[in-house]
Parts: C-alpha cells; structure tokens; sequence
C-alpha cells in the first residue's frame, strides 16, 4: 500500500457509491483517507425533481442519475469497501516497479 500513496484511486462502497481521489493515508483497520475526492452516487431522478417538473412527469417516467459532489477530503471506512482501482498506465509506470524492488 505505501506503493500507492499520493497516487489517484477510485474506491467503490457497499451501498453503490464511488469515490475517486488521491490517497493520502491508510490506517490498521484499512480505513482510507483521500484527497480532492468526487463521489458519485446513483439515485433516483425523482430526489432531483424541480416543483415546475412535478406536473409533467409520470410515474413510469423515472430514470437514474449520477449525482456527483466534491470533497475536500474523506475517510473511506474499510468495512464498507468493495473494491480499490488505480488506473493501469499509473501502475505500470510508477507502482510496479516499487513493489517488485
């Protein structure tokens, strides 16, 4: 894991949502903490519905959204990971030559 500080990841929790940022920490319990992070979550479009909408839309006629937000930092609880990624040209370049050392 030291290989991957400072390195952009994107994470993936247990209820749907994904957050993408740098890590700049990982603790005993694999808590992670990131930086410049953007979560995005799927929700129903019904949650961003404007008052003006209301009157024009259907039932039937509800989709999904991502609805993104930036943070400044976060902490990822390890319990509730399902996946970490980094992108593949980073590992290639910088990352796999560390671990291999």
């Amino acid at each position: 894991m030291r290989g991957l500080l400072g390195y952009p990841l994107k994470c993936t929790l247990d209820d749907g949502r994904i957050a993408i940022g740098k890590l700049i920490c990982v603790d005993r319990l694999k808590n992670l903490i990131l930086s410049n992070v953007i979560e995005e979550r799927t929700t129903n479009s019904l949650f961003y519905r404007s008052s003006d909408d209301s009157a024009h839309t259907s039932k039937d006629s509800t989709k999904m959204i991502v609805a993104k937000r930036q943070l400044a930092q976060a902490m990822i609880p390890g319990i509730h990971l399902l996946k970490v990624e980094i992108a593949e040209s980073i590992y290639q370049k910088e990352v796999s030559p560390i671990i291999t050392e």
